[in-house]
């Protein structure tokens, strides 16, 4: 049977499907959610640093606090002469070193150490594998902006571009202004302007987490300084490479690289020992030292050093292992896979509790289902958005829970208010506490007993008086009589003029329903009787007659949209009215032998014969129940 429910509150499954989805879309891309995904990701970030292995072939020259104290005596503080670097290039070219990356600006000029600078340059000019670190500046350094056909043409990812700059100004804006602030290597020779960019990129946590294969300025695109050696070393490696790369962390250590100190290897190469420890390497001279170095925070360490974090977006590149995120597009479709699981929860499962528990059921399969994917994905290096999916199947899933929650809510007030009318409060709030009161009060065929109840004789003495004073006496009398019903669990069906019906069995089933109805009925014979000794003398010779048969009837809601009442139809109903119909001149309360039979262990009762009563062609046997002393 379906279940009882409030039509104004209902709304077809095609709008609640629509709706939910429509919402798993809004919430799916709240700008907030990204971050949070970035955060969640974060730990599969550091689960694969984990597994991952450096690349063997570069080796950091750390300028760390060891190198500062070993060189201090031979070189004095920092910053030292530029001629410095250069016996250390001298050993690293004879190796050979693959590729010579300086991670460090050379910017200044040293004006007390002009021949260093020079002896410096000489030692890099003609020298196509070292590479030198530029960076693009805030337009409010205190810097001189830099015509962009100045710089050299291997910074640019498309050459040719730069080229015809000066000539035909192609591919480019003639509006624009096409100065850049940017810190070269002004201490080297243009010639030798081997250099690329070292901005990072950094999100709004302040994590970097993402590496700029190259930047674009007024439409043209600058390589970054690891892309700048991959294009020399290996430029087939930067086919299809989008613009900004996803760093893959290698090791859970910030110097996860193999790492020499400074001095040491100056060392080494100034006496040509051990240059198997150089040959063929990418060397990157970069400085760890106090104050001298950049630390930033990465998903793999707090205090991530710059150069290590070159040295990743470097190796990366190189191995073509960086890291890369699921399309929006599949995280999307999985989001409104998942919800619309929980919308087919919602919708099919009819119990508000029940829908509680296989909703968070479903929340932690799903949860689970996503770590997994997220594992599973994090093995080939994807990411994937597991917080904005959760996050829309949880905005959902509270959504639909709070609707159907209040539909149950107002369906419960409505039938509290409606069944109110019918049996006890106290019951009927019982009644509504139960998960299953829907199906209770559901239209059905069930077992009961059937009260009829009517007046002997009060027509004609209601002449007597105003319809006001007729209409209060009434009303007193049936208080008393209504409570009668409802102190032995009763149905209160409706009053038909001076009459009541009332039944036992529904919503809520009675074994003893018979047994119930019995004892109503003589009770409300006793309130007669004490009702009849507060009324004027010409009233007090009213009776009532009451009738009462047990069986089989239907029950539920029955009427129009606009009217309806919990109601019994049947056969057994109606012989419960003919019953009532017959104790005229009889017995006040008249049962029928159904009734008898289902308590007659509990009452005494007295056979009254057999009548004949309409619709039936037997005649039907009835009894006068009386209680039995207490012993």
């Amino acid at each position: 049977m379906r279940p009882f429910q409030i039509k104004r509150t209902k709304v077809s499954k095609p709008i609640i499907w629509i709706a939910t989805l429509t919402l798993a879309l809004l919430i799916y891309f709240l700008p907030g959610l990204t971050q949070l995904d970035e955060l969640y990701n974060d730990y599969w970030r550091h689960w694969i640093a984990k597994q991952s292995q450096a690349s063997e072939d570069i080796l950091v020259v750390d300028i760390d606090d060891k190198s500062l104290t070993d060189l201090e005596s031979q070189i004095g503080r920092w910053p030292w002469p530029r001629s410095t670097h250069s016996y250390l290039l001298e050993g690293l070219y004879e190796a050979p070193a693959r590729a010579i990356i300086f991670d460090i600006l050379f910017v200044e000029r040293d004006l007390l150490r002009p021949h260093d600078d020079q002896f410096f340059n000489e030692s890099v000019a003609n020298r196509t594998n070292v590479f030198f670190a530029s960076t693009l500046l805030e337009n409010s350094a205190p810097v001189e902006s830099v015509d962009i056909s100045f710089l050299p043409a291997s910074l640019f990812v498309d050459e040719k571009v730069i080229d015809s700059y000066g000539s035909e100004n192609k591919g480019f804006d003639a509006d624009k202004n096409f100065k850049i602030k940017i810190a070269l290597p002004w201490v080297l020779s243009p010639d030798s302007w081997n250099t690329g960019l070292i901005n990072r990129l950094t999100d709004s946590d302040g994590s970097t987490r993402k590496y700029p294969v190259y930047s674009t300025v007024n439409s043209l695109k600058l390589h970054s300084l690891p892309s700048r050696v991959v294009k020399s070393v290996e430029p087939e490696l930067l086919k299809n490479i989008p613009a900004v790369i996803n760093l893959k962390f290698k090791g859970t250590e910030s110097s996860s690289y193999d790492v020499i100190s400074y001095s040491d290897a100056k060392y080494l190469l100034e006496r040509r020992q051990q240059l198997e420890l150089f040959k063929n390497k990418i060397i990157i001279i970069g400085a760890t030292a106090a104050g001298l170095h950049d630390l930033t925070v990465t998903p793999v360490s707090n205090t991530h050093p710059g150069t290590f974090i070159l040295a990743t977006a470097l190796d990366n590149l190189l191995n073509s292992e960086f890291l890369k995120k699921t399309s929006l597009i599949w995280g999307l479709a999985v989001a409104l896979l998942l919800v619309s699981f929980l919308i087919l929860i919602i919708t099919r499962v009819t119990e508000y509790r029940d829908q509680m528990i296989y909703s968070f059921s479903g929340l932690v399969l799903i949860a689970g289902l996503l770590y997994l994917t997220s594992l599973l994905l994090a093995k080939k290096d994807y990411l994937f958005p597991s917080v904005s999916i959760f996050s829309a199947v949880v905005g959902c899933l509270a959504v639909l829970l709070f609707y159907s929650g209040l539909r149950e809510y107002l369906n419960k007030r409505f039938a509290e208010k409606t069944f109110s009318r019918f049996m006890d409060p106290i019951v009927v709030k019982r009644l509504v506490q139960d998960e299953g009161w829907q199906e209770l009060v559901a239209n059905k065929s069930s077992q009961i007993s059937v009260l009829f109840s009517d007046i002997r004789g009060f027509t004609s003495l209601s002449e007597k008086r105003t319809a006001e004073e007729i209409m209060a006496i009434l009303n007193n009398y049936f208080d008393s009589q209504v409570e009668a019903i409802f102190n032995h669990k009763g149905t209160l069906d409706k009053f038909i003029g001076d009459a009541i019906m009332a039944f036992w069995g529904a919503p809520i089933e009675d074994e003893n329903h018979a047994e119930n109805a019995i004892n109503a009925a003589l009770d409300m014979v006793d309130n007669l009787i004490q009702f009849r000794q507060t009324l004027p003398v010409e009233l007090q010779t009213f009776d009532v007659g009451i009738g009462v048969n047990s069986g089989q009837a239907v029950v539920g809601m029955l009427g129009s949209a606009r009217r309806f009442d919990y109601t019994a139809i049947g056969d057994t109903v109606n012989l419960a009215s003919r019953i009532e119909g017959k104790t005229k001149g009889i017995a006040r309360v008249l049962v029928s032998e159904s009734t008898k039979a289902l308590c007659e262990d509990r009452f005494n009762f007295e056979y009254k014969g057999q009548f004949a009563v309409k619709g039936r062609e037997e005649e039907v046997k009835l009894y006068e129940p009386t209680r039995r002393e207490q012993k």
